[in-house]
């Protein structure tokens, strides 16, 4: 058999498409295969009406990688910051409190108590240490400073991030950084301090992901890690991935649905291994090595057969569904002055809504003069029923809990709304061992790469970077 293509890359979202490009860089022309009509995954933006309605990240970090993809891109002038000063609001008892980002912040916070605030201010000076088994967040954080700050300064962000539970989400794959600090120097406050006078002393630049790869120039590490830390395009996040869709162009085929994938040899080579798709409109297409870019859940359905190990491994990783709902509104319905990035509801608020975005007052351009847009996120672990429910009830539950918070008067004059049964992986207890399986499987596969959110990290940041060092690998394999 002759392999049609050297690397077939399966989906298209931002992991793909990142992969598909870096591929492209490094000589490797691959052929990606999305099972939709269009890229980028939950990564898209609806220009109506004079509004960006966002389906996905809202404003998310930058880190090295994807300044790096933005920037080969030409995306440099398209870029738009936010601010990392801005107000996150926690609501707690039906008020909105501002987020405590620093020892003051932390001091005058009605968020939590002066118990509370002590555990927390005194940790540096206190010796703790980890248990032998893996702890859940929520075990940790309540082992270290109480369930109030658990309740209301960590389960807060850790719904809004990750859309999941604190109570099942595991410190080793979620924040392993902490348990290493603990257990080496019995207190995360000192562990932080003696990384970042390590890393200080080693010269690195600050905020340089371990992913970038050998062949990038320093000149433009030191351009990039000088700009700031998140925001947004110009014309909305889906601007990413549609540049890279309109870079990798015909090496994109879309409505490409894959019944199933077999490892082949090549005729008269006792060495070469491949792989064999096989199209749902019958057509065959081999190649001689595979990247999977697509969630696990989807990944395990395509592996069944070419490895039931891997593919076990791979469906046992759970996910959190999703619902998003894009409201705009005239800006006299809205009571609220709306200063700062949105806010964030903890379990204990009782909502379905766990947090909520104020696009037009986080970028200029979102929404026309005079009018509001906000984008509100619900379902995850919290509520996975939710996400079920016809679009309409959906979007009407949201916008009355946001009216309740915020003093909205009135309907939307427009919106959106996104549903996902399966949008965010749970780094939940045992993941972590269950990743280092998945990799001892992986290295019985040799022409086969993952990337996605599902293994090692979940920001876009996250996904770029482990596409690049796939896209790396399978180039320096190649080359052997």
């Amino acid at each position: 058999m002759e392999y049609t293509h050297k690397v077939v890359v399966i989906g298209a979202g931002i992991s793909g498409l990142a992969c598909a490009f870096h591929l492209r860089q490094l000589g490797m022309r691959p052929l990606v295969l999305e099972v939709s009509d269009r890229a980028g995954g939950v990564i898209s933006t609806i220009r109506r009406n004079g509004f960006l309605f966002e389906a996905g990240p809202q404003c998310p970090r930058f880190p090295t990688a994807l300044w790096e993809l933005a920037r080969e891109l030409n995306l440099e002038s398209e870029f738009v910051p936010g601010d990392p000063a801005a107000k996150r609001y926690i609501l707690r008892r039906g008020h909105l409190h501002p987020a405590p980002f620093s020892p003051g912040g932390l001091l005058g916070t009605r968020l939590v108590g002066l118990g509370s605030k002590l555990r927390i201010l005194s940790e540096a000076f206190r010796s703790s240490h980890p248990p032998a088994h893996e702890e859940s967040l929520a075990e940790f954080i309540e082992r270290k400073f109480g369930t109030e700050v658990l309740d209301y300064l960590v389960d807060p962000f850790i719904s809004t991030i990750f859309l999941g539970d604190a109570r099942r989400m595991g410190m080793e794959s979620t924040f392993p950084a902490l348990v290493e600090w603990e257990r080496r120097q019995g207190s995360v406050a000192r562990g932080a301090i003696r990384a970042r006078r390590s890393k200080q002393n080693d010269g690195a630049p600050r905020g340089t992901a371990k992913s970038v790869s050998s062949h990038r120039d320093r000149e433009g590490m030191r351009v990039t890690e000088a700009l700031p830390s998140l925001g947004s395009f110009k014309a909305g996040m889906g601007t990413l991935p549609e540049k890279l869709a309109e870079n990798l162009k015909d090496s994109i085929r879309y409505g490409a649905k894959i019944e199933s994938i077999a490892p082949s040899r090549n005729e008269g080579s006792a060495t070469r291994a491949g792989w064999q798709m096989r199209l749902a409109t019958g057509e065959e297409i081999a190649s001689d090595c595979l990247v999977l870019a697509v969630p696990a859940h989807a990944a395990a359905r395509l592996m069944e057969r070419a490895s039931p190990q891997l593919a076990s491994l791979l469906v046992a990783i759970e996910h959190a569904p999703m619902c998003v709902v894009s409201s705009a509104y005239n800006r006299s319905q809205v009571s609220h002055p709306l200063d700062g990035f949105g806010f964030m509801a903890p379990r204990r608020a009782g909502l379905h809504t766990i947090c909520t975005f104020w696009n037009s007052s986080m970028f200029r351009g979102r929404a026309p003069d005079g009018t509001a847009l906000m984008a509100s996120f619900a379902g995850g672990t919290r509520d996975e029923n939710l996400a079920a429910l016809p679009e309409e009830e959906c979007a009407q539950v949201i916008e009355a809990e946001n009216a309740k918070v915020l003093g909205i008067v009135g309907p939307p004059v427009d919106r959106m709304v996104w549903r996902y049964a399966q949008a965010l992986p749970q780094y939940n207890v045992g993941h972590a061992a269950r990743v280092a399986e998945i990799q001892t499987v992986m290295r019985t596969l040799p022409n086969l790469r993952l990337a996605g959110n599902y293994l090692t990290g979940r920001s876009i940041g996250d996904c770029v970077g482990v596409a690049f060092r796939a896209a790396d690998d399978l180039h320096g394999q190649s080359q052997t």
